[in-house]
């Protein structure tokens, strides 16, 4: 799982930008026999071979998921006037989150490093990233 936090505030999916609760703890299946054991397993962000045979990788196996003021763009929305409507865009590939800033007005930022627009750029678990004055830190489980 992936989760963007900022201290002091509420943490939210990497997928599809909802809020995550405070109390959050990992899923455990249940055990064999009990109710809710016979619903199968999901499969984790990225998709990978449940979309396609085994033996051929997915069409996209990339899913980008854009960050940004305008809802109906960004399932990461950010209420901040400083973020641009389309401000970022958040893959992750080969076990490495990506960033890549769509031309904001007020920059994206790695560990305080300005990025440049238009190039994916890797962020590391423990990273500063932020969106104009929006700042989180990146964890990955």
């Amino acid at each position: 799982m992936l989760t963007m936090a900022t201290k002091g505030q509420t943490s939210v999916c990497f997928s599809c930008g909802q809020p995550l609760p405070r109390d959050l703890q990992p899923y455990a299946a249940p055990a064999a026999g009990t109710p809710g054991s016979d619903i199968p397993e999901v499969q984790a962000f990225p998709l990978t071979g449940a979309l396609a045979s085994p033996l051929e990788p997915p069409p996209n196996p990339y899913i980008d998921v854009r960050v940004g003021r305008d809802p109906a763009q960004c399932p990461i929305t950010l209420n901040e006037p400083r973020v641009s409507a389309v401000h970022s865009t958040l893959r992750f590939e080969n076990g490495q989150l990506m960033v890549r800033d769509e031309g904001s007005n007020n920059g994206t930022y790695v560990n305080g490093v300005r990025l440049p627009a238009s190039v994916f750029t890797p962020v590391g678990s423990g990273a500063a990233l932020r969106f104009g004055p929006v700042e989180f830190s990146v964890r990955l489980e």
